[in-house]
Parts: structure tokens; C-alpha cells; sequence
């Protein structure tokens, strides 16, 4: 994050993964970080790296959640940017029809009605200013469907095309809508999938060659950041070199 450029920046999804690595980075390079997470001990542990930082205990899955982020910001740091990082997957992997419309109504909730009722709350401060950037991390999961993921790619379709059409409707703006739409990554998030089940979390992650780490994905979402305002970049495709 360039120095010149200081800005505060909504980060969700905190706690792990890609959102807690865009947090630290963007805490290490000078920038303000507003940190939304579910466990508050995570979020506790990212004011060791230093910086300006402000945390939010959210569930995105919670109705109202979003609404209550935003309204709890502080005033004095107006956000000019949002690093959607949380996901949902829990039940994941699994044929559609055993599914359960419990974790369904969380995956879209977290991986994509969350995004839009942020993106909502920030559109009018950021159409005043002239100004705002959304980086979403979505999923090859939305370009290439996978067997048991049916839930999961449902809502980062539903990602894309919430990114294109806040594109057109703004594309006359200096708006930047940004989707970063990584391959495998090596995190927490399939023991979350399972429920916290470890062997086979690693075992997932042992069937590829190589994959991606937060870090990976979190410096694409920054480099996109740091882009002067007259270059947009809509879309990042990231994956393993091995497959």
C-alpha cells in the first residue's frame, strides 16, 4: 500500500485464511484496518502486528450483520476500501441433494448477501467521494463447477455477477469493483468445510501437486489496491503452477 495512498479498509473474514494475511499486510504498509471476524481471540492476536486497527466480533450469517459493521466503523476513518475474505462452505463437498437448507441459507448469506448489503451501505459515501474499491475473493469455482460443490459455486457465480453489474451500473464513476478468483489454497478453510475434521481437511489438500497460500491471494488483492485510479482491474485468475 503505497504511503501517499493512505486509506482505511474494511477487511471480512479476519480471523483466517486470505483475510487475516490482507490484514496484516495492509496493517504492515501504513493503512488503517477495520478487522471483522467471528472469533474474537483471532482478531485479539492481529493487534500484535501493530498498526491502526479496529475489530468487529461478526457473524455474516446473522441478519443484520452487515448494517451493524458499518455503523459501528469509526467515524474519524471513513473506509474507502472492502477486502470481502470470509467464506462459507460448512457441509460442503457433498452431493446437492444431501445438503442441508441450513447451511445453504449461511453459504449465501456470508459468500454473497453479505458482500452486497455492505457494498450497499458503502455505494453512498463512496458516490460522494468519487471514490471506492471492493476486492471480492471468489473461487475458480465459478468458472469451472466441481463435483460435490454445487452450494458453494451457486454463490460465487452469484459473486461474479454481482461484480459485473456493480461494474455497469458504476462504470461511469471512479468506483473499482475487483474479483480475485484463486485455485486451491492451503488454509483453515476445508477443516471448516468438515466441521473441524483435520484428517481429512489434510487429506484434501494432499490429492494437489501444489497449491496456493493466503499470502498469494492477499498480495493480488493488494497489487490491485495500489493500481492508480485510472487502471481497474476487474478480475484476477489465480492458480497452483502444478495441478
Amino acid at each position: 500500500m503505497r504511503e501517499a495512498d493512505m486509506r482505511t479498509v474494511l477487511v471480512t473474514g479476519a480471523t483466517s485464511g486470505v483475510g487475516q494475511a490482507a490484514a496484516r499486510a495492509l496493517l504492515s504498509r501504513g493503512a488503517r484496518v477495520i478487522a471483522v471476524g467471528r472469533r474474537a481471540e483471532r482478531l485479539e492476536e492481529l493487534k500484535a502486528a501493530n498498526g491502526a486497527l479496529h475489530t468487529a466480533v461478526a457473524d455474516l450469517s446473522q441478519p443484520g450483520a452487515a448494517a451493524a459493521i458499518l455503523a459501528a466503523a469509526p467515524p474519524d476513518w471513513p473506509i474507502t476500501a472492502l477486502i470481502h475474505a470470509a467464506g462459507h462452505d460448512s457441509g460442503g463437498a457433498a452431493p446437492f441433494h444431501e445438503g442441508h437448507q441450513t447451511d445453504r441459507a449461511a453459504k449465501i448469506a456470508v459468500n454473497l448477501t453479505s458482500f452486497a448489503e455492505l457494498v450497499h451501505g458503502l455505494l453512498p459515501g463512496w458516490l460522494e467521494l468519487g471514490r471506492g474499491d471492493t476486492v471480492a475473493i471468489g473461487s475458480i469455482a465459478s468458472r469451472e463447477p466441481a463435483v460435490g460443490l454445487t452450494d458453494y459455486g451457486m454463490t460465487k457465480y452469484g459473486l461474479r455477477g454481482l461484480l459485473a453489474g456493480l461494474r455497469a451500473d458504476y462504470g461511469a464513476t471512479g468506483l473499482r469493483f475487483v474479483e480475485i478468483v484463486p485455485g486451491v489454497i492451503r488454509t483453515e478453510f476445508a477443516a471448516s468445510r468438515w466441521r473441524g475434521d483435520a484428517a481429512r481437511s489434510a487429506a484434501f489438500y494432499e490429492r494437489f501437486p501444489e497449491c496456493l497460500t493466503a499470502e498469494d491471494v492477499a498480495e493480488s488483492a493488494l497489487w490491485a489496491l495500489d493500481q492508480p485510479p485510472h487502471v481497474a482491474v476487474d478480475e484476477i485468475v489465480l492458480r497452483p503452477t502444478r495441478r
